[in-house]
């Protein structure tokens, strides 16, 4: 199956015959009000959302909308926004949607990179009122095997457009987003988004548990299994006992379905990784009860079918491995990951890292000196161009270190942290929530059990161990875990003994009190919406 056809010029993904994915805005009121009612043209504003807590998010496609809000049945608009006017001796103000790809997320103290893979001298843009163009550098990109021309710009937030310039010649790269300028031609555009100290949104040192039932489907045991979020639900694949089928748990009601699922389904499997692009799945290796398993499945979750996918294989076999998706150059990271012959005669532990692009599924091994020691059973976060490395075991050593590898500059650094670490584990799970990485659960050096919870702050690369309230989840390994509405915490499974798994648990930040009313506010916004 070729992925390269059907490419969306909105999102950068395939999606055949399906329409691009909504994307979530976020709405404030900012002033005063005992009901406020969010109305837009996405609709033809014949309907309101409700706004809790004077905020509330839509899905809405790519394009261009009007809105206004409804306070307290007067009609208002924010008059520090743009504005057009609504024909009626009023005005609605305007918000422009734009594709995912647009958006470029950096530190405070981060340059936005500019770049494109053709022969280009210069780039002008609106951050200067296009005044002065600024030369592009060259250089080898090892990930695309091509020049690139780039340049790094100093930008404050905001939203930007931009085009390139060879001789007397302006042009815009096809392969980025793009608008339309008042000239009739396209410029290239770009948001850019500063990942800023949330400590005023979120209680980092509180969290709150709650247990929650599965309707419709539960788990006598399942670990080592996947569960990745698209959209509005989780897809929970494989894991031990000898597991393949796929089944979607949804956010609002708790469902657990089976998915009635077409094409060539993966054998059973546990101890796999998995990897989320566009409304794709990507799932790679794990065990069956007898081998080690090197295949490549795909699952298209808007039309429910699995392919194989056929790749070069260039490294051995291994499970336990980690493996994330470096999005800005559409490539799969592999790294480490354990291999034992089934005359059990050879064991190896790896600490290799190998890259693969999406798009060609070809396979490349990265050389990179100074690498963290091997081991498996670690887990992988991929922070824009860097990729973080935490804990695992090799034979009898168990590590609780923290290593980056940078993608720009190629190269590994142990990362020197600050307060208390979490006691060396593996079978853990990690998971990246604004500004920090979240570490649950895992077995330690004793063979026990656990389920504290760690955050580590790669800003200030400072380890903080928040006090946990509520139903917490009992000590586990090889459990399952995902982020949902960017600061909810969803575990799920894992190994607990002889417990059997009936319930999946949520956490939030904040103390009891605190959550009471953001689950309160979750229930109206959930009957606004049905």
């Amino acid at each position: 199956m070729n992925i390269n056809l059907n490419r969306c010029e909105d999102c950068g993904n395939i999606h055949p015959r399906q329409p691009c994915a909504a994307q979530p805005v976020k709405f404030v009121w900012p002033q005063e009000g005992k009901e406020v009612l969010l109305f837009g043209s996405w609709n033809l504003f014949q309907v309101g959302t409700k706004l809790i807590g004077n905020k509330c998010t839509l899905n809405l496609a790519v394009g261009q909308y009007e809105y206004k809000f409804l306070v307290d049945n007067q009609w208002r608009y924010l008059q520090n926004q743009e504005t057009v006017n609504d024909n009626h001796g009023s005005y609605n103000n305007m918000i422009q949607v734009l594709p995912k790809r647009a958006y470029q997320i950096f530190e405070s103290n981060a340059k936005p990179l500019i770049r494109l893979f053709e022969v280009a001298e210069e780039v002008i843009g609106s951050w200067d009122n296009w005044s002065q163009p600024i030369k592009l550098q060259k250089r080898y990109n090892q990930f695309k095997l091509c020049d690139e021309y780039y340049t790094y710009v100093n930008l404050q937030e905001g939203r930007y457009e931009f085009i390139f310039k060879r001789g007397s010649q302006y042009f815009h790269d096809s392969c980025q987003p793009t608008i339309m300028n008042s000239f009739g031609r396209k410029n290239n555009i770009m948001v850019v988004l500063i990942n800023r100290t949330e400590s005023q949104e979120l209680d980092f040192n509180n969290v709150y548990w709650t247990k929650h039932d599965l309707l419709y489907h539960t788990f006598d045991h399942i670990y080592g299994h996947t569960m990745t979020s698209i959209g509005n639900q989780f897809y929970i694949f494989g894991g031990a006992p000898s597991r393949n089928e796929m089944y979607k748990l949804t956010f609002g009601d708790h469902q657990l379905n089976l998915e009635e699922t077409e094409g060539e389904m993966p054998r059973p499997r546990a101890y796999h990784n998995a990897v989320a692009y566009g409304d794709k799945i990507l799932f790679f290796g794990g065990v069956d009860e007898h081998n080690i398993l090197n295949d490549h499945f795909v699952y298209v979750t808007s039309a429910k079918t699995w392919y194989l996918a056929k790749t070069d294989k260039k490294w051995t076999e291994r499970e336990r491995a980690s493996l994330t998706f470096y999005a800005q150059e559409e490539l799969v990271i592999l790294f480490g990951g354990y291999y034992l012959s089934p005359d059990l005669e050879v064991e190896l532990i790896y600490n290799d890292v190998y890259y693969m692009n999406i798009q060609n599924m070809q396979w490349v091994k990265l050389n990179v000196n100074n690498q963290p020691s091997p081991r498996y059973g670690h887990t992988a976060i991929q922070v824009n161009e860097k990729m973080y490395i935490f804990c695992g075991k090799n034979q009898d050593e168990y590590f609780n270190d923290i290593w980056v590898l940078n993608f720009d500059s190629v190269q590994w650094q142990q990362i020197q942290t600050q307060g208390v670490a979490p006691e060396p584990r593996y079978g853990h799970t990690t998971n990246l929530i604004k500004s920090k990485i979240c570490i649950f659960g895992g077995r330690n050096s004793k063979s026990n059990r656990l389920n504290d919870l760690h955050l580590f702050d790669f800003i200030t690369n400072t380890w903080i161990t928040p006090t946990q309230y509520g139903q917490m989840p009992s000590p586990r390994y090889f459990h399952a875990a995902d982020i949902y509405n960017g600061e909810q915490l969803w575990i799920l499974g894992g190994n607990i003994g002889l417990k059997r798994n009936e319930h999946f648990y949520i956490m939030n930040f904040g103390k009891q009190e605190d959550q009471t009313q953001v689950q309160q506010q979750q229930q109206q916004q959930q009957q606004q919406n049905n």
